[in-house]
């Protein structure tokens, strides 16, 4: 755990030795001031990751020296702590840009968890500072990868869109990239600097989802034990992406619009009003004007969400841009799994394109991560990849159309019970598929609808030996 630096800041020394002596105990290092105006001097050589402040000092006071380290020290955190009289004050506070407030008198374990957070904050802040720059690289345009004319579009949408302040609405099937998009947008806007908060809204329940996003305040509900910051207040100043819109509640939907409609919010349990100023973009797979139809989802809400729509097509209805994309995705994960770059075989493009890819461009993904991994060759070939071949699909079709004399059910079987009826019918199709594919029983397997153990099972319980024919795997 990083060593914090803790600057705390109250005109009466028991207080801020009191609190010293247990920052230590958490594990920080600790500097005290009496007032504003001692902090400021001794931010000049102590660099605090967090200032801890009261909000009544003599002297240049909690909101003042609010104002002068977001001015000289944007990095810095700072708690405001406060009593029941200046409550108003620390909200004001909060709205002027502190991260939080405590009332005095407070637990010391709300202080500390109050603290964690705010360092967490800061960290991701400084995190997010590193990284935006390589953020900008990857999730720049022309990281969405295709020439076929519908990824042409969304390209040109997401240039014409992104400078505006425009709400986007992204559909598509799963796996599509529908986030890929949000911060293609977000990174190419001018809130680039700003944060890009991810929520997904099926992964909530309804009463979770609202505390999620639009925070709480302490003794809202059992269990809110303090003030909670919801997505949007972390989100201000930058894009809000909201995953699987169409997954939540019309309560919750009544909400979100207010928010769309007056830039506003309310916490749960809370009165007061907050504003914040952030960009939304949502995603979803479902069609959600069928879902305005039966009355799921707000009609109001739609068309506040759908000013730009982008659907992004699904992965088999451009198969064109799928040998782009998978040569990019070879280069990337080689580098990630430092593992040679490799290249694909005629037969492993020509399986690629014939799959139907239900999981779209994440299952691509994730196809190509597994074969240069497991490819004990440099050439990428179909049986690397673990997706049914273009030599299966063959074998498919020819294992279905009419079976030859050879596996023609004896007449004299139709005497017989049903379970050995069946039986033999089984053991006629199992045989017929190994036949086909020359015995290759991944292929075979394929063929009958079953892994390969069920296959071997079967093998062995009708008494079908390796023998009987030619083994190839």
């Amino acid at each position: 755990m990083p060593r914090y630096r803790l600057l705390l800041v109250d005109d009466e020394p028991r207080m801020t030795q009191v609190l010293g002596i247990l920052a230590e105990r958490w594990g920080y290092e600790v500097r005290t001031a009496s007032n504003g105006d001692e902090a400021l001097k001794v931010m000049q050589d102590f660099s605090a990751e967090l200032i801890v402040t009261d909000l009544k000092m003599p002297g240049l006071d909690g909101a003042g020296l609010l104002d002068a380290v977001k001015l000289r020290h944007p990095d810095t955190a700072v708690i405001i702590m406060t009593a029941h009289a200046t409550v108003k004050s620390a909200v004001d506070a909060m709205r002027a840009g502190a991260f939080d407030y405590v009332m005095k008198p407070f637990e010391n374990e709300e202080l500390r968890l109050t603290v964690e957070r705010a360092l967490d904050y800061t960290r991701l802040k400084k995190d997010n500072a590193y990284m935006r720059r390589e953020l900008g690289v990857k999730y720049r345009v022309d990281r969405i990868i295709g020439d076929s004319p519908q990824i042409q579009t969304v390209l040109q949408l997401i240039e014409r869109v992104a400078p505006t302040r425009a709400t986007v609405l992204v559909t598509g099937e799963s796996g599509t990239g529908k986030e890929l998009v949000a911060k293609a947008i977000h990174f190419r806007s001018g809130r680039s600097t700003g944060p890009f908060v991810r929520v997904n809204c099926a992964a909530l329940a309804e009463s979770l989802l609202e505390s999620e996003l639009f925070g709480h305040e302490k003794g809202a509900f059992t269990g809110a034990v303090r003030t909670h910051r919801g997505k949007f207040e972390e989100a201000d100043g930058g894009t809000i992406f909201l995953d699987e819109i169409g997954e939540t509640s019309n309560n919750f939907q009544t909400k979100l619009l207010r928010v769309l409609q007056e830039g506003v919010l309310t916490r749960v349990g809370g009165m007061a009003d907050i504003a914040v100023d952030v960009r939304v973009i949502a995603a979803t797979n479902r069609n959600l004007q069928q879902r305005v139809k039966e009355g799921l989802f707000r009609e109001d809400l739609y068309f506040r969400l759908n000013v730009v729509p982008i659907h992004l097509p699904a992965l088999r209805e451009r198969a064109g841009d799928i040998p782009q994309l998978a040569e990019n995705f070879i280069r990337t994960a080689s580098q990630a799994n430092d593992v040679p770059l490799k290249e694909l075989g005629a037969d492993a493009v020509e399986a690629l394109q014939k799959y139907d890819w239900p999981g779209n461009v994440r299952e691509l993904e994730n196809t190509i991560e597994r074969a240069i991994i497991l490819s004990p060759e440099r050439t990428i070939r179909a049986a690397d990849l673990w997706i049914p071949s273009a030599r299966s699909a063959t074998a498919v079709a020819t294992a279905t159309a009419e079976p030859s004399a050879k596996y023609q059910i004896a007449p004299e079987l139709f005497a017989k019970p049903l379970a050995p009826f069946v039986d033999e019918m089984a053991k006629v199709r199992v045989l017929h598929a190994l036949d086909q594919t020359h015995w290759h029983k991944q292929e075979a397997a394929d063929i009958l609808g079953v892994d390969r153990a069920t296959l071997y099972r079967q093998m062995k319980k009708f008494g079908i030996l390796e023998s009987d024919g030619e083994e190839k795997g």
